[in-house]
C-alpha cells in the first residue's frame, strides 16, 4: 500500500487522497456557474462535459509524485508494508532532498505523453496539477530527477497503475488535441488543484482509509462526493447563483432615481456583449459605487460571472465599503447565508474554517497546512469568496511570484472586480495595476475602475489592457465612462449633477501647526465641523496635543476616540498607528460622528492623516490640509459640503492649505517630511497653481487643474525654475518604478512570460524575517511589519502556541509599523517559535510593553491610549 499522509495510528492510502482531493474539485465546479466550468474546459480546448473527466483524472493526479521511494520510504513506519509489497529503498538521490512535487511533474508529464498528450501541453498540465504546494520546480531541480529518484520498474508500474484505475474512474478516453497552454489556463487549473487539495487533505471532513477501500474505488468516490459536499456547507461555500434572474431597473433596487451617470453606466452594461473593461471617471458624490453594484448584478446575471471583490486603497475606505457592500447584498433578500468576507475589519474569521489546521495537510519541509490555514483566514478569505471586500494590495498580490498566487488569480477569475479610487497610486502601484487589469481581462473577469479624474496617459494605458499597443482615441470632455472591450471601445461623457456644483473658498496658511489650528478654529468660531488633514502621523499626533486636556469621549466598547474641550468642542484623532482594534472604534466613530446624519450641533473638529482622504462618507464644513498633489488635494476638498444641509454655522466651504503661504514653497524636507510622502516635483507645481487662487469650482477645476499638473503645463516661476528642474531630474525615478514594477510581475497573459519555473518565488509581503530585497511588494517605501503589542499581564510565552481565541485576541490587535529602527529590532527579535504553528501569528512580531505603555526594547517607543503608537522625533510615516 502506497500513502499519502500519516499520523501515529496509521497511514492514509495515496489512492484514496487522489480521489478525495478530485471528487472536492468536482463539487466545487459543481457549484460553480456555467461560466466557470466552460472555462475550466477551455483549459484543454474542449466543452465542459468533453472535459469534465479529464480535468477530475489531472487533479486526481496532483500527488502522483508521492509514488517514490523517497516519499513512501520517510516514515520508518511504513517500510514493513511497502517492502513486503516488493518495494525497495533506494539509496538517497545526489543533492539529497527531493520534493514530491517536483517528482509529480516529471512522472505525470510523462504519463501523459503516453497517452499521445502532444509534449507541451503534457509538461505544463503536470506542472500546474503538481505545483499545489505554491511553488513551481525549477528546472535545475526537475534535471535532478532520474531513476535513482523515481524508482525501478516496480515503483513506475504502481503509478501506471493508479494513473490508469484513475482515468477508468471518471471515464477520461480520448486526449485533448489542444496544443499549448496559456497562462491563464495554467493559473487555473493550477489554482483548482491547490483549493482542493485543502479541502480534501482536512481530517475533519475526510477520514483515513484502508487498504481494503481501495477495493472499490467507486465506492469511495461516491463517499468523497458527499464528504466534499459537507465540507463546503460548512465554509459557506454555496451555490455561486446570480442575485438576479430577470433585468431589473436601478430604482427598483436603490429606491431612487438614478443620475446621469448611473444611468449611463446601465446602458453601457446592456450594450455589451461580454466581459469587460469599464472606466468611470467622475467627481467625488456623484454615486460612482451605486453604479458598479447595479452594473455588478447585470454583468453577472448577463455573463455569469460567480461573485465580486471590491479593492480599495486602505484599509478604513475597505471597512466603510464593507458595510455599504453588505447592505446592497442584502437588500436582495436571499435566504442564502452571503459568503461575504472582509480582509480587514468586521468579523476575524468564519470559525468553521479553524477546521484547516496544520496538522490537515502533510508538508512538513514547507509548512504547507500553517500557510494553507491562512487562507482561511480573514487576511486571504475574501479572494476565494463569492463577495469580498478588502485592499487593492491583496489584489496585485495575484500577480506577484509570491507562494500560491495562482490560487489568488482563481478566485478572481470570472469575477466582477471593483476598483476604487484608482488615483491614489504612485507609479510602480499603478504599473501593477495595469498589469492586474490585463490578467484579470484574460481570466474571464470584468472590471471596473472608479476615479475622481486620471492623467490621459494612464487612460490610454488601461485602453491598451485590451486593444493593444499604439490605439488611440479622442477624450470626450468629463465627467466620462470609457468602456473597454476588443472592439467595442468607446466613450460616454456624462451629466455632472448641477445641484453638487460647488465654489470653494482656497485660502493660505503656513505650514507651523500653531497657524493650522488657529486657522481652523477661527472659521469654526460659531460651531461646525473641521477636518485638519496632516501628511504625516508624527503631525497628526503634535497638532491633536496642541488643543488642550479634556475630558475623554468614549464609545460603548469603553475605548477613548477624542476629548471634549472645556468650551464643549469635540476634538478626533484618528491614524494608521493605532492597534487595530483602537484603530476600528475610532473609525466607527469618526464616521458615525462626521458622515451624513447625526446631531450635527457645535463644534467638532476631526485631526486625521491621509486615512479619511478616499471613499469615506465624510462631511466637513471647513477643511485644513497639508500641500499635497493636486488630485488628492480635490479629492480631500470633495468632503466638504458633501451632502445638503439647512443652516450650516459657515457662509461657504473652504479648503485652507497648509504650506501656501508665503513667497516661496517650504522644504518639503524635515521636520515636514513631505517630501518622504509625495514627489517634490508634484508638490511644487501645485503649490504654484494654487498660490494665488482664492477660488476653486468643482467638478469644473477637477480634469483641467490635473492635466496642467501631471501634463506639466504649469509656467514655473524664474525664481523656482532650479528647483524645480532639480525635483523634476530626481523625479526620473517614475520611469525606474515603472520598470521595477514591469519586472516584478509573474509575467503577462498574452505571451510566454509567464512561464519560467526557474523563476524566484518571492515571500509574501508579511513574511517574517525575509530580507526586503526578497519580498513583493505591492507598494514602494518602507517594508512594514505587524507587531503585537501586549502588557506584562498578558501571559506571553515565546515557546506556546496561542489557542484560537487568544491569537484572534492578539491578531486584531496588530498595529503595521515601517519605521526602520524598530522594524530592524523586531526582527532581531524574530517570531516566537510558538507562533510560527499559528496560521494567524505567524508573521507578526510580539511588541512587549511596561505596565505604562512603553517598548521594553525602547523607551522611546510607547503605546499612548489617546494618541497611538508614538516615535521619538526623526522621519514619521503617514
Amino acid at each position: 500500500m502506497l500513502w499519502a499522509k500519516s499520523r501515529d495510528d496509521g497511514f492514509h492510502p495515496l489512492l484514496l487522497h487522489l480521489i478525495e482531493v478530485a471528487a472536492c474539485a468536482d463539487a466545487i465546479l459543481d457549484r460553480e456557474p456555467a461560466a466557470t466550468r466552460e472555462r475550466m474546459g477551455g483549459v484543454l480546448g474542449l466543452s465542459w462535459e468533453q472535459a469534465r473527466p479529464w480535468i477530475l483524472t489531472l487533479i486526481a493526479n496532483h500527488d502522483i509524485g508521492k509514488a517514490f521511494p523517497g516519499f513512501q520510504f520517510k516514515r520508518e513506519s511504513a517500510e514493513p508494508f511497502l517492502s513486503s509489497a516488493g518495494f525497495r529503498r533506494l539509496p538517497p538521490p545526489l543533492g539529497g532532498f527531493v520534493h514530491h512535487g517536483a517528482v509529480g511533474q516529471v512522472v505525470l508529464s510523462d504519463l501523459l505523453a503516453k497517452r499521445g498528450w502532444p509534449e507541451e501541453m503534457s509538461h505544463l498540465i503536470a506542472d500546474a496539477v503538481t505545483s499545489h504546494h505554491g511553488i513551481r520546480p525549477s528546472s535545475s531541480a526537475l534535471e535532478r530527477i532520474g531513476s535513482r529518484v523515481i524508482g525501478d520498474r516496480d515503483w513506475s508500474a504502481a503509478r501506471q497503475e493508479i494513473f490508469d484505475l484513475l482515468m477508468d474512474l471518471f471515464g477520461a478516453i480520448v486526449p485533448p488535441i489542444k496544443q499549448k497552454m496559456s497562462g491563464p489556463d495554467f493559473m487555473l487549473l493550477a489554482g483548482l488543484t491547490s483549493f482542493a487539495d485543502w479541502i480534501g487533505s482536512n481530517e475533519i471532513w475526510f477520514s483515513y482509509g484502508t487498504p481494503k477501500d481501495c477495493e472499490d474505488p467507486l465506492r469511495w468516490l461516491a463517499a468523497s462526493g458527499n464528504s466534499a459536499r459537507k465540507a463546503l456547507d460548512a465554509i459557506g461555500w454555496a451555490a455561486r447563483t446570480p442575485l438576479i434572474t430577470k433585468a431589473r431597473s436601478f430604482e427598483s433596487i436603490f429606491e431612487l432615481s438614478p443620475r446621469p451617470l448611473q444611468q449611463a453606466i446601465v446602458e453601457a452594461v446592456g450594450a455589451v456583449s461580454g466581459p469587460a473593461l469599464f472606466l468611470l471617471e467622475a467627481p467625488m458624490g456623484e454615486g460612482k459605487t451605486e453604479a458598479a453594484f447595479h452594473a455588478y448584478i447585470e454583468l453577472q446575471r448577463r455573463f455569469g460571472h460567480r461573485g465580486l471583490y471590491v479593492a480599495l486603497p486602505t484599509k478604513a475606505t475597505g471597512n466603510a465599503m464593507f458595510h455599504r457592500t453588505h447592505l446592497f447584498l442584502k437588500s436582495f433578500g436571499s435566504d442564502r447565508r452571503l459568503d461575504l468576507q472582509l480582509l480587514h475589519g468586521g468579523t476575524l474569521l468564519n470559525e468553521e474554517f479553524q477546521g484547516l489546521k496544520e496538522a490537515a495537510i502533510d508538508d512538513p519541509e514547507l509548512g504547507g497546512g500553517v500557510r494553507a490555514g491562512e487562507w482561511f483566514t480573514r487576511k486571504k478569505r475574501a479572494l476565494l469568496s463569492e463577495y469580498g471586500v478588502g485592499t487593492v494590495d491583496q489584489a496585485l498580490l495575484t500577480i506577484l511570484p509570491v507562494r500560491h498566487q495562482f490560487v489568488r488569480l482563481w478566485g478572481l477569475a470570472n469575477r466582477v472586480v471593483v476598483i476604487d479610487e484608482i488615483h491614489a497610486y504612485d507609479a510602480y502601484t499603478g504599473t501593477l495595476l495595469i498589469h492586474l487589469v490585463r490578467w484579470l481581462l484574460a481570466l474571464g473577469s470584468s472590471v471596473i475602475l472608479l476615479s475622481a479624474t486620471l492623467p490621459s496617459s494612464i487612460r490610454k494605458k488601461f485602453a491598451e489592457t485590451v486593444e493593444g499597443k499604439g490605439m488611440s482615441f479622442d477624450d470626450v470632455p468629463y465627467p466620462r465612462l470609457s468602456v473597454f472591450r476588443k472592439g467595442e471601445t468607446h466613450q460616454i461623457p456624462l451629466q455632472s449633477d448641477p445641484a453638487r456644483r460647488t465654489r470653494i473658498e482656497v485660502a493660505r496658511v503656513g505650514p507651523d501647526l500653531l497657524s493650522v489650528k488657529a486657522s481652523l478654529e477661527e472659521r469654526l468660531v460659531f460651531g461646525g465641523y473641521g477636518l485638519a488633514l496632516m501628511n504625516t502621523v508624527q503631525r497628526s499626533q503634535d497638532l491633536y496635543r496642541s488643543f488642550p486636556e479634556g475630558e475623554p469621549i468614549v464609545v460603548a466598547s469603553g475605548k477613548q476616540v477624542g476629548k471634549y474641550l472645556e468650551d464643549g468642542t469635540a476634538v478626533f484623532l484618528f491614524h494608521a498607528r493605532y492597534p487595530g482594534d483602537e484603530r476600528q472604534n475610532r473609525e466607527e466613530a469618526v464616521v458615525r460622528t462626521f458622515g451624513n446624519g447625526g446631531d450635527r450641533s457645535g463644534r467638532k473638529i476631526l485631526v486625521a492623516t491621509q486615512v479619511v482622504e478616499q471613499s469615506l462618507d465624510l462631511d466637513f464644513d471647513v477643511i485644513v490640509s497639508d500641500l499635497a498633489p493636486i488630485d488628492l488635494l480635490l479629492q480631500r476638498a470633495g468632503r466638504l459640503w458633501r451632502h445638503q444641509r439647512d443652516g450650516r454655522p459657515v457662509n461657504r466651504p473652504a479648503l485652507v492649505v497648509s504650506g501656501l503661504a508665503g513667497e516661496e514653497p517650504p522644504c518639503f524636507g524635515g521636520p515636514l517630511w513631505w517630501g518622504s510622502v509625495y514627489r517634490e516635483d508634484l508638490l511644487l507645481s501645485t503649490w504654484i497653481a494654487l498660490h494665488l487662487t482664492t477660488e476653486i469650482i468643482l467638478p469644473d477645476a477637477i480634469e483641467p487643474m490635473v492635466r496642467a499638473i501631471y501634463e506639466e503645463e504649469i509656467i514655473v516661476p524664474e525664481s523656482m525654475r532650479e528647483r524645480m528642474d532639480k525635483a523634476r531630474l530626481a523625479e526620473g525615478i517614475v520611469f525606474a518604478q515603472c520598470q521595477q514594477a514591469h519586472q516584478a510581475i509573474i509575467g503577462r497573459p498574452d505571451d510566454a512570460s509567464w512561464d519560467d519555473p526557474g523563476r524566484w518565488v518571492r515571500a509574501d509581503e508579511d513574511d517574517p524575517g525575509i530580507h526586503p530585497a526578497l519580498v513583493a511588494q505591492t507598494r514602494l517605501g518602507e517594508p512594514s511589519i505587524l507587531a503585537v503589542p501586549l502588557f506584562p499581564p498578558e501571559g506571553f510565552d515565546p515557546n506556546s502556541t496561542p489557542d484560537f481565541e487568544t491569537a484572534k485576541r492578539w491578531f486584531m490587535r496588530g498595529v503595521s509599523i515601517s519605521r526602520k529602527g524598530i522594524v530592524r529590532n523586531l526582527k532581531d527579535q524574530g517570531v516566537p517559535a510558538g507562533w510560527n504553528k499559528s496560521s494567524l501569528l505567524r508573521n507578526a512580531y510580539p511588541m512587549l510593553l511596561d505596565d505604562i505603555g512603553q517598548w521594553q526594547s525602547d523607551q522611546n517607543v510607547r503605546l499612548d491610549q489617546e494618541l497611538g503608537l508614538v516615535y521619538g522625533t526623526k522621519k514619521e510615516e503617514s
